[in-house]
């Protein structure tokens, strides 16, 4: 029997990444998803897509895959991005944001250790563990 939308099953996924394993690694590796970055609307797309295959889930769950491809598989051009968007990628907090967007304003970022050097409040491990998405254009 399928429980109704948001009622949780002993197996419900609860969190982003649990999430992505279960509905996503139940069909194809984790090697596909994280080979293979894209922006929000193209993973919005690539979810419908596996929802239309027969991918399951709940609503609940779904979301958190999004959140996950979101914050986890979305590249981020630093001197073009909204504030949302280096706050969703960067895990940052807005004033972090403003800061990059207020710093770029006056001259580009030129690469991660400009950035890195130039506005406080960055976690460096998630900076190191995102730098193949992070772009400077």
């Amino acid at each position: 029997m399928t429980p109704a939308i948001g009622q949780q099953t002993a197996t419900e996924a609860t969190t982003p990444e649990a999430a992505v394993v279960k509905i996503c690694a139940s069909c194809h590796g984790m090697e596909l998803v994280t080979d293979t970055p894209r922006d929000y609307d193209a993973w919005h797309d690539t979810v419908q897509k596996m929802i239309d295959r027969g991918a399951r889930g709940t609503q609940e769950e779904f979301g958190l895959v999004m959140d996950y491809l979101f914050q986890n598989m979305t590249p981020v051009d630093i001197n073009h991005s909204d504030v949302d968007m280096l706050m969703g990628v960067l895990h940052a907090d807005e004033k972090t944001a403003q800061a990059i967007i207020a710093r770029r304003t006056l001259r580009p970022f030129k690469d991660l250790a400009e950035l890195e050097g130039s506005i406080q409040g960055l976690d460096k491990a998630v900076l190191d563990a995102k730098k193949r998405m992070i772009y400077f254009q």
